[in-house]
């Protein structure tokens, strides 16, 4: 029920959104071509929680730094399928949650990021704009929350020329959701990765709850960007 009322309020506040003006008319757009896409983020103010939550890419580094096949005694299987019964498991489980926390998995979180971010937004710009003049998307991303079957992505995104790197126009705090399952993820560590566990099957069908709301928020900015 949390989950849902969460999705109707983001789905408000999107629907209350006002769209920024482009400041570039669409004779200006047609002479535009996206060489680049750049993805930057914001440094941290101490003390301040972390906007980028993504368990999933979390638990993939961690996956790939202690496979399951090497937790004690489980013979490939995955841990997050059953409760540790010796003090090997039960330390090997530690371990794993710590490495999900760890700054290096916080850094490969981020470059997977980055990375899924640029390529949604060049995939929506190979054939237009189609002119000479080009220019660059500085895309500075505020925050990914994908706590499981749901995810909200925010960032501001900027056309800056491409030779002078002057700002062309702005599309400040560009939002895309993805919109929760009803399936419920536990909050704890261990327990996000029993809940992922069970999302597995749903993920799969429905596609990555973080993809899906960068791609949204892509497919919002190009269609204010081409827009006659």
């Amino acid at each position: 029920m949390i989950r849902f009322c969460l999705a109707i309020a983001v789905a408000a506040v999107l629907s209350g959104c006002v769209v920024p003006e482009r400041r570039l008319s669409i004779a200006d757009v047609r002479e535009l071509k996206i060489a680049d896409v750049l993805v930057e983020f914001p440094a941290q103010p101490p003390g301040e929680p972390d906007k980028i939550v993504w368990p999933k890419a979390a638990l993939a580094y961690a996956q790939l730094k202690m496979p399951a096949a090497t937790r004690p005694g489980q013979s490939g299987r995955d841990p997050a399928g059953s409760v540790p019964n010796t003090p090997e498991q039960a330390d090997w489980d530690a371990k794993f949650a710590a490495l999900m926390q760890s700054p290096a998995a916080a850094a490969q979180m981020r470059g997977t990021l980055a990375e899924v971010v640029r390529n949604s937004f060049k995939k929506r710009f190979v054939d237009q704009p189609a002119g000479r003049r080009a220019v660059k998307l500085k895309v500075v991303v505020k925050g990914l929350q994908a706590p499981g079957g749901q995810a909200n992505f925010s960032a501001n995104v900027i056309v800056i020329d491409g030779v002078t790197g002057r700002p062309l126009s702005e599309y400040p705090d560009l939002v895309g959701i993805r919109a929760a399952s009803q399936a419920v993820v536990p909050a704890t560590p261990i327990g996000i990765i029993v809940g992922l566990a069970a999302l597995a099957v749903i993920d799969q069908i429905r596609g990555d709850p973080a993809y899906d709301a960068i791609d949204d928020a892509s497919s919002r900015f190009s269609g204010w960007l081409l827009r006659e």
